[in-house]
């Protein structure tokens, strides 16, 4: 054990203060002060820098002597030895075998070593480990930076990063290995497989490997689209890799949280090593706490206030979007919800089935949204549950509106419609149903309330001809009334509609049902193209006939391509599509973990 702290001797031998100072360090029993001098004395001279990573690489021998016999079981969820030792941290054990964890890597004198230093470098990121000083770009041994980007800053709200990073504001690349300290603000993390994070300050963390990110301390959201294998939330106790899920992670010394938004998740608890002691199921708002010490958890109901799930702060039209709602609203009737904006009012309901026979509306808001692997959405989703549904929302095309002040407005037969000749107009919406070959539902646009008035249907249409676009204002003798989008089934569809407006309402409708792109439309096939008459000033949605649930999410209205799908054009502002930065991962001597930690 060292003794109280005092000036540095510069007798550098084992017995000397250094060797003191780093015996204190490896009980875990060093004090601040203690750190402090150990912080000054490698900072100030190059002989004791040198002989304190002589002393690392014996006590990792030492404990590679002493490795106990029980094999060390490889599990794809382990966390990395950063996150091993993190967790022998917390636990507050004294005995010096503790190096000896990690001797099962490659080579247990280095990789000890680097587990070390890489703790070290932590707690500097922290501003109370005794490398702190060495962190920043001029300090002498400073970590070796990975070039490879394995994430971009999505967007930031009053951030303050602490540490060699400092300059991570909105479209920075994040390397692999990096380890980060944010200690104030916001941050959203976004990732080439579409997966994103947002992270709540203070908040230590490391983007360690492709998809996988290591929290040591603090809170953090995770929004993952579904077939998403790669990405990964963990903490010094706890592992999350799941897909098609959103929930949140909080770090607190020793302990973890996990609460799920949507999806089910199953939550490892891992022991020091690595290895996984316990799973708990958790369905959307549940949510499990894992102690320091033990591998129980215990159960609690989901806080979706405790944690900011999305930095965008869009509240109103721009960059081409006039029109959203993506239901963001409490669970319960869908009528006389007001949210998002390009509206010219709430939801109304025109027929519910709810009418005929009593009891609660079958046109509701239900938790969780409608998710597919290339969009993620927040929010929740409208559901029609009843066989006689319809309900619809009327649009701004009021004088001074929305789609006034854009160009988007005409007035047809004395009524402002949603149109804008030699222009286009994009729609967007996710839908799914639960049982096919059901009867009629659709997402329809209606110019005024009533089947007769309804201008284009994507649905199973009225007469039963199959799933497709339907056209009611179809004035020229041969043009089609309906033209099929393929197989009718139970998934989640992403449909986007493109209506080009020409002379004299001669209108072409373009369907584009799971689009191959995001981003570019000219990559992407139309899987149904219609003609007729699109003007229109309000969205409905109807469900009739058979046992079926019709739903429907993120409804976009807007000028462009982009404005509609959401797709991040992030990526592409950085010249880095995701494409090229899948390749990055994969670049020869790429190794996050030494990379990260050795110096």
């Amino acid at each position: 054990m060292a003794g109280s702290p005092g000036t540095p001797s510069q007798d550098h031998s084992p017995s000397g203060r250094l060797g003191a100072l780093v015996d204190a360090l490896s009980d875990r029993s060093i004090s601040h002060d203690q750190a402090a001098e150990l912080n000054r004395l490698l900072e100030n001279d190059p002989a004791s820098r040198r002989r304190y990573m002589e002393l690392m690489r014996i006590e990792a021998e030492l404990g590679a002597m002493h490795l106990p016999s029980t094999d060390r079981r490889v599990d794809d969820a382990a966390p990395s030895p950063v996150l091993a030792h993190r967790a022998g941290v917390a636990s507050g054990g004294r005995q010096r075998a503790w190096f000896s964890r990690f001797a099962w890597a490659i080579a247990a004198s280095v990789l000890i070593s680097a587990a070390c230093s890489s703790w070290l470098t932590l707690e500097g990121t922290r501003g109370n480990g005794p490398l702190a000083s060495l962190l920043g770009p001029a300090g002498d041994g400073a970590a070796e930076q990975v070039a490879a980007p394995v994430a971009l800053v999505a967007a930031t709200r009053n951030c303050r990063w602490r540490g060699e990073r400092q300059d991570l504001g909105f479209g920075a690349e994040v390397a692999g290995g990096q380890l980060l300290n944010l200690e104030t603000g916001l941050a959203e993390l976004t990732f080439a497989d579409g997966a994103r994070l947002v992270l709540e300050g203070p908040a230590a963390f490391r983007v360690a490997e492709e998809g996988a990110v290591e929290l040591y301390s603090g809170r953090a959201s995770a929004a993952v689209p579904e077939g998403v294998s790669s990405f990964s939330l963990r903490t010094p106790r706890l592992v999350v890799n799941e897909s098609g899920v959103q929930y949140g992670v909080v770090a607190d010394g020793g302990a973890s949280e996990v609460h799920v938004f949507e999806g089910g998740v199953k939550a490892k608890a891992v022991d020091r090593l690595g290895n996984v002691r316990r799973v708990v199921e958790l369905a959307p708002q549940q949510a499990a706490r894992l102690a320091d010490l033990g591998d129980r958890f215990s159960r609690f109901a989901a806080d979706e206030e405790r944690f900011v799930r999305s930095l965008d702060t869009r509240s109103g039209p721009g960059e081409g979007l006039l029109a959203f709602d993506n239901f963001a609203y409490q669970p319960g009737p869908v009528a006389g919800q007001n949210g998002g904006f390009g509206w010219a009012g709430a939801w109304v309901q025109l027929e519910s089935e709810d009418d005929a026979v009593g009891g609660s509306s079958t046109n509701v808001v239900a938790r969780g949204s409608l998710t597919t692997p290339e969009v993620v959405a927040l929010g929740n989703r409208c559901l029609l549950d009843g066989q006689f549904n319809r309900i619809r929302r009327t649009l701004s095309t009021n004088l001074g509106g929305v789609f006034h002040a854009a160009g988007c407005m005409e007035v047809i037969d004395g009524f402002p419609m949603v149109r804008r000749t030699g222009g286009s107009i994009y729609l967007s919406f996710m839908q799914r149903i639960s049982k096919t070959d059901d009867g009629f539902y659709g997402l329809e646009l209606h110019r005024g309330d009533g089947n007769y008035n309804r201008v284009l249907c994507i649905g199973n249409d009225v007469d039963y001809k199959g799933y497709g676009v339907a056209v009611n204002f179809n004035e020229r003798p041969g043009d089609a009334k309906f033209v099929s989008l393929g197989e009718e089934d139970d998934r989640i569809n992403f449909i986007v509609v493109r209506i080009d407006y020409g002379e004299h309402e001669r209108d072409a409708a373009r369907v584009y049902r799971n689009p191959e792109s995001l981003t570019d439309e000219s990559l992407c096939t139309p899987t149904a193209e219609i003609e007729g008459i699109f003007g229109f000033d309000r969205v409905s949605i109807g469900n009739y006939n058979g046992s079926k649930q019709h739903e429907i999410d993120e409804l976009r209205i807007g000028t462009t391509f982009k404005a509609v799908t959401g797709g991040s054009a992030t990526w592409e502002q950085r010249g880095a599509a995701a494409d090229d930065l899948a390749r990055l991962y994969c670049a020869p001597g790429f190794s996050p973990l030494l990379g990260a930690c050795v110096y």
